[in-house]
């Protein structure tokens, strides 16, 4: 269940709950279970919504099971058309996807860069902009 919520909060906002600056940080944000809503990301998100998200994203002895899940309030109410247009925000979508086009980006260089040294080049900021 603690996947649901992260996809969730993700498909809500367009971030990560648990992004940091680098991997490590990450990395240590999802063991210390650190994560908050972003007033910018999750300001048209409804109070069911982020009970729902707050109510797995915790330690597994008080996470929400997949029936307990299922009768939540967010889930177990209709969709208002306001409400399902909120859920379907392009703009958050557009932000996610263009994160996740950045940090591919970044990897790829940093890939570039590792078999250069390993090669027995040397990667430069020379090298990189020729």
């Amino acid at each position: 269940m603690w996947s649901v919520g992260v996809i969730c909060f993700i498909l809500l906002s367009g971030i990560s709950p648990f992004l940091g600056d680098d991997d490590a940080e990450t990395m240590d944000n999802i063991m210390d279970v650190s994560w908050a809503f972003d007033h910018e990301h999750f300001d048209d998100v409804s109070e069911d919504a982020k009970d729902f998200i707050s109510r797995l994203l915790v330690e597994e002895k008080s996470r929400l099971s997949a029936a307990q899940c299922l009768r939540h309030k967010w889930l177990s109410t209709p969709l208002t058309k306001q409400r399902r247009k909120a859920l379907m925000s392009k703009k958050h979508l557009k932000n996610f996807m263009a994160r996740m086009h950045w940090k591919a980006s970044i990897a790829a260089v940093s890939a570039a860069n590792w078999l250069r040294q390993q090669v027995g080049g040397t990667a430069t900021t020379e090298d990189s902009a020729v």
